[in-house]
């Protein structure tokens, strides 16, 4: 019928799984410091244009507590790549980065100690 309006069908409740995604993904493009390529030391392909924070001074555990280091974290989204390996290399905006190792891993986002590679 004329002048009828259409009418929408109501959005589907969102689910903890949608939720917490969309957290993640809210997380990286509000902190991202870049796009990044990943190098794997063992010569898998590269990952390339996934976003990642660049955490300078990394804080880390120790058996008294908390410390300021001097390396460089790298944290990225498991689903954008699910791992890396000492020797690695990510770059950023020009800069390299070597992984010594991997830091942190909650299920979903990664972070690796890194130092700057001057190669």
């Amino acid at each position: 019928a004329k002048g009828a309006q259409k009418r929408s069908l109501p959005s589907p409740p969102m689910g903890w799984a949608n939720w917490r995604d969309r957290l993640h993904q809210t997380v990286m493009k509000t902190f991202a410091d870049g796009r990044a390529t990943h190098q794997s030391a063992s010569g898998a392909p590269s990952s390339c244009g996934f976003e990642v924070i660049i955490d300078h001074n990394l804080m880390m555990a120790g058996p008294e507590g908390m410390f300021q280091t001097n390396k460089i974290g790298i944290s990225w989204r498991k689903i954008d790549l699910s791992g890396a390996s000492r020797g690695d290399v990510f770059i950023v905006g020009g800069q390299r980065f070597m992984v010594e190792e991997m830091v942190a891993d909650d299920g979903h986002i990664l972070t690796a100690a890194c130092r700057k590679d001057l190669c």
